[in-house]
């Protein structure tokens, strides 16, 4: 791998990464886009400390959701097809699969299976595309930091109480 090919891996980690960690600081924003939340308030309480209220939340990406996290891997295609080069589109497929898997494996799984979904298939991504020890090791951290920034987004909007 080249010095030039090495500086590009390490710039779309760190565009990719700090896109999500925008898109995880503006959670509140955007949890609307992937937590659908609900709060029903009991009318005839009688107790004392004010009425009570159920709060229910349910995970349901909507497509801007998934296209708002899928930007910088969709910015590396657009790139790719542009420039047309290879290492433009192993960053971008590097990127975009452990992402999908996490969005998807939401739907199935709860914490530390997310996080194992994410870890194989970053690891298994990054041993398809890389070509050689290094390229393999940056496409698996391309895949991987991202990723784990959703999940955790994702966890804490569908942890978060609302009463």
């Amino acid at each position: 791998m080249s010095r030039r090919e090495f500086m590009f891996y390490v710039l779309s980690i760190i565009f990719a990464t700090a896109w999500e960690l925008i898109l995880a600081y503006n959670s509140r924003f955007i949890g609307r886009y992937y937590v659908k939340r609900c709060t029903i308030f009991f009318e005839n309480w009688t107790g004392g400390a004010g009425r009570p209220c159920v709060s229910w939340s349910k995970y349901s990406p909507s497509p801007e959701f998934v296209l708002l996290v899928l930007l910088p891997a969709l910015v590396l295609l657009i790139l790719y097809l542009w420039f047309r080069k290879p290492a433009l589109k192993k960053s971008a497929v590097s990127i975009s699969l452990p992402i999908l898997s996490v969005i998807i494996g939401c739907f199935k799984t709860k914490g530390p299976g997310v996080l194992l979904v994410l870890l194989v298939v970053s690891l298994a991504v990054s041993g398809v595309a890389g070509k050689d020890k290094w390229e393999k090791v940056l496409l698996s951290i391309a895949g991987f930091l991202p990723g784990l920034i959703v999940s955790m987004m994702i966890a804490a909007e569908l942890t978060a109480v609302s009463c």
